[in-house]
């Protein structure tokens, strides 16, 4: 058996894992949302946990998407043969990547702090921020960036949909 005939499959795990990717980090989505009309720091704090518990298994998940479309892209033979929206592709998603974490996962983190819940960081250190005033909690939840961050993502992801599909050059 080749890589070309394997490519029907590895194209359907890419898929999968795509979809597995987006309906975990909508988890993520879904509690930005509903955070930003709550007041209620236990309840935030529960929203942000349930948030955090879904982190691992979308690291995982986004790995398996990146592995995978390399390895369809291996099997189709598309990599140096002037397949030019693989390469936009791959450069929108890192672009998407960067826009996550810069317009949402900072934002999301500073939310967190606020409530006086550790991070990653905090955890080595030993040590948990102090919670903030209401005020300034009040003004982290509403943060704009976030919305603006999934805006480009979601359009990004539309556009390497379609660059998958119609492979335009």
């Amino acid at each position: 058996m080749t890589w070309a005939d394997l490519y029907p499959w590895l194209l359907v795990f890419h898929v999968l894992c795509v979809l597995a990717f987006l309906a975990i980090h909508g988890v993520s989505m879904g509690v930005w949302w509903r955070v930003r009309r709550e007041r209620d720091r236990a309840k935030l704090m529960a929203w942000f946990e349930l948030s955090g518990s879904f982190m691992t298994p979308m690291l995982v998940t986004g790995v398996l998407v990146i592995v995978s479309g390399v390895v369809v892209g291996v099997a189709a033979g598309w990599w140096f043969n002037g397949q030019w929206w693989l390469w936009m592709s791959i450069v929108l998603l890192a672009a998407i990547v960067q826009s996550m974490n810069s317009l949402n996962a900072i934002p999301m983190v500073r939310m967190r702090q606020g409530l006086g819940m550790s991070n990653l960081a905090d955890a080595r250190a030993g040590t948990t921020p102090a919670p903030v005033d209401h005020a300034t909690r009040d003004a982290l939840l509403l943060d704009r960036r976030p919305l603006f961050g999934s805006a480009f993502a979601i359009a990004g992801i539309v556009v390497i949909t379609w660059l998958m599909e119609s492979k335009p050059f």
